[in-house]
């Protein structure tokens, strides 16, 4: 038994790739409204079973009904073994979440369940409801069941699907002791290649996969049955059976149980959770940034407004601070060519005084350059007083 990365034993997308998701959105339309059909007919399914009351017929047509609303087509392997009638046991690896509708199907099994839904639903499903509240409960409930009844019931010592690719979970050991005598079944399932999307995906639901059989045209699922194995030692035979369906389906058996797929599940889960508010927190601080940054460009044009916003803004991603790139302005260490600003009645009468110059008064041309910055620095400062009414201060 190898030990394998227990991610390798999931996909955690449901999706194709290449040609085969392009095949997959031209086909969505239809496939939606498939959905709707298919959704509709079900519903009526589970009223019938709900109104009339359960009769052998009534679980014939609604098992094939359900056939039908599912898209399921079931085949059996020509390389199959003869059933077994000494075997009342069927031991099979999980693929899907309508594994137990599949083996109902062909061998008239029920699978244990604790779902409380209508008996003629329930049996057409495959699924006898039972007290699953402990192992030892569930057993005694299984023995009496057969003893009761001349039934079958199916069983996945999985307890846990996976993609049937690479390995199989590890067989739980309490089905084996119920009765000595198991048959193996090998099941396998597949799509058509122009809508290949996986029966399940990491942490999904069985209502989300029911969709998705919905879903799609059809899924293929083929049977085949190995030869029945008896060993009064539960423990050798559970290893046996296990051994013999992974060598039949060409992928190892694990180490890993249900217990460690519920664990990487919710670890996969949390782990989309930690990386989704990550992405968020990111997006939120750079918002915050690009505000603040506009923020200190605004306070920098209401001092230099002749200072393009352009040219603002680059050297505040440098500097990160509004004084310092007022001061890089004004020093001549950030060059700009200034920019128009729109006349006001009191610039033009500013420029007729500057027409007829005050005694003393020297043109701007004439001006060192720290006169002109102290002239700057000035006109800028009693712009600001003004804008923010601080005259009174």
């Amino acid at each position: 038994m190898s030990q394998i990365d227990i991610k390798n034993l999931f996909d955690e997308s449901r999706f194709p790739s290449g040609w085969k998701l392009v095949s997959l959105l031209l086909y969505a339309p239809l496939g939606l409204i498939i959905v709707l059909l298919r959704f509709l007919i079900s519903l009526s399914f589970w009223t019938l079973a709900s109104i009339l009351p359960d009769c052998q017929p009534l679980r014939t047509f609604l098992h094939n009904g359900l056939s039908l609303s599912f898209g399921i087509i079931i085949k059996i392997s020509p390389e199959t073994e003869e059933r077994n009638p000494e075997a009342r046991i069927l031991v099979a690896n999980n693929v899907s979440t309508l594994d137990h509708f599949v083996i109902r199907r062909v061998a008239q099994t029920v699978t244990p369940s604790g779902w409380d839904l209508p008996s003629s639903l329930s049996e057409a499903l495959g699924l006898q409801k039972m007290d699953m509240s402990s192992k030892d409960v569930l057993v005694a409930n299984i023995k009496e069941f057969l003893a009761s009844t001349k039934a079958n019931l199916a069983v996945q010592p999985e307890f846990g699907a996976t993609n049937n690719r690479v390995a199989l979970l590890k067989f739980n050991s309490w089905p084996f002791g119920i009765e000595p005598v198991v048959q193996p079944v090998v099941i396998k399932a597949t799509r058509p290649e122009f809508v290949d999307v996986r029966l399940t995906s990491v942490a999904s639901t069985t209502w989300t996969d029911v969709l998705w059989f919905m879903f799609v045209p059809y899924t293929i699922f083929t049977l085949k049955y190995l030869k029945a194995r008896r060993n009064t030692d539960q423990e050798i035979l559970v290893r046996e059976v296990e051994k013999e369906i992974a060598d039949e389906l060409k992928i190892q058996t694990s180490t890993h149980t249900i217990s460690d797929k519920s664990e990487y599940e919710k670890r996969y889960i949390r782990e989309k959770v930690q990386n989704r508010g990550t992405q968020s927190r990111g997006s939120t601080n750079s918002q915050v940034g690009n505000m603040e940054m506009i923020r200190m460009a605004q306070r920098v044009n209401e001092v230099l407004p002749m200072v393009p916003r352009s040219v603002v803004l680059r050297d505040l991603s440098k500097t990160r601070n509004a004084e310092i790139t007022i001061a890089n302005l004004l020093d001549g260490i950030v060059t700009y060519t200034p920019e128009q600003l729109p006349s006001t009645a009191s610039e033009s009468s500013f420029s007729k005084s500057q027409v007829q110059p005050a005694k003393g008064f020297k043109m701007p041309g004439t001006l060192s350059f720290h006169e002109r910055k102290t002239r700057m620095i000035a006109e800028a400062r009693e712009k600001y007083i003004e804008k923010h009414g601080l005259k009174n201060c």
